[in-house]
């Protein structure tokens, strides 16, 4: 007899122990030596057989796969005491005739959900709720302290003096842009850009000024059309 076992530690059969005598096939199939009543597991899910004292799993070509300490398996993997494997939401652990002599069953004690339904919104009657303590009226409001007075204004920092041997800067004076470059100098050019540029002056100003009355026209329209509707 081998002196391994394997109890499944988490499922629906959880606490269930077979001993490793010869290869052991595992599924939902009800004829399987190891039958598992889960959802999640395969028709026929994986094998586990021996190879002289060891155990070997390989997965049979599962829907969810096999899973050996949580890591996915593509080939026969060995398996050593300690160790869990995993079939749907099944969890199978291997272990020695001296681990189980030490502790009879490995399955891990959860703790039980508790149960909600619809009655949790259902309003508690008024009498069975627990006497509220009178609450003291609240004291006087207290008021604000008042503001601390802002802080004085800091100086103005006094202008530094030149550095010595830097001469102050002075801006280089350059031609008026508006006058064109070829009437310079000539004064026939001159005075008759001279009087081109007060012409131009004079109708801008007209335009302004039409501009302006133009606006004050229609303020006060605007004003007599209010106050006639009124």
């Amino acid at each position: 007899m081998s002196d391994l076992i394997l109890e499944i530690v988490e499922g629906p059969a959880a606490g269930k122990q077979v001993f490793m005598d010869a290869a052991l096939d595992v599924g939902r199939e009800p004829g399987l030596p190891l039958h598992l009543d889960d959802g999640q597991v395969s028709r026929r899910h994986a094998r586990f057989s021996l190879q002289g004292a060891d155990v070997v799993v390989e997965d049979l070509g599962s829907t969810n796969g096999t899973y050996v300490n949580e890591q996915p398996i593509s080939s026969p993997r060995m398996l050593r005491p300690g160790d869990k494997v995993r079939l749907g939401l099944t969890v199978l652990e291997l272990r020695t005739r001296q681990q189980v002599a030490a502790r009879p069953s490995a399955v891990q004690v959860r703790p039980a959900l508790t149960a909600i339904d619809n009655d949790i919104l259902v309003q508690v009657p008024e009498n069975q709720l627990a006497p509220v303590a009178d609450v003291p009226p609240a004291g006087p409001i207290a008021t604000a302290a008042p503001a601390p007075p802002p802080a004085p204004a800091a100086a103005e920092p006094a202008q530094q003096p030149a550095a010595p041997g830097l001469a102050p800067f002075k801006a280089q004076q350059t031609p008026a842009a508006y006058v064109p470059q070829e009437v310079v100098g000539d004064p026939q050019a001159e005075g008759d850009y001279g009087a081109i540029s007060r012409w131009v002056d004079v109708q801008v100003k007209q335009q302004r000024n039409v501009a302006a009355i133009a606006m004050l026209s229609a303020s006060a329209l605007a004003v007599i059309i209010y106050f006639g509707l009124s």
